[in-house]
């Protein structure tokens, strides 16, 4: 059964552009292994742009908005080779999932990082 579904858009400029300008949003919403993994990326801004389309997917599929009980550092996004995404949660993330499985997908084109999060169960 599913129990939620959510989507988000991102732009990968304005991404870019918020961590250039902003030095601490990295730390305060991205875990350190999702900080890793983008500036290592090929193309670290559409990988940033990615995570963060994710995290906000899945909050609108949960039910709870930016400023909602859940912080975005609790959800850890891994993309993995061929578009395979998955989807960590910790703390009040972990405990507003439940038990309930989490299905991810992103695609990025035209300058923008698209994700959908199905929640089920």
């Amino acid at each position: 059964m599913i129990a939620g579904i959510g989507l988000d858009v991102v732009e990968v400029a304005r991404m870019e552009r918020l961590l250039a300008r902003s030095p601490g949003f990295a730390e305060r919403y991205f875990t350190a292994a999702e900080r890793t993994a983008c500036m290592a990326a090929r193309r670290p801004a559409e990988r940033w742009a990615s995570c963060f389309a994710v995290k906000e997917a899945l909050l609108k599929a949960v039910g709870v908005g930016v400023l909602g009980s859940i912080e975005l550092h609790e959800i850890e996004v891994v993309l993995g080779d061929r578009e395979t995404v998955q989807v960590r949660a910790i703390g009040s993330a972990r405990a507003a999932i439940g038990e309930r499985r989490v299905w991810a997908s992103v695609a990025v084109g035209g300058g923008q990082a698209w994700a959908s999060v199905v929640l089920a169960g």
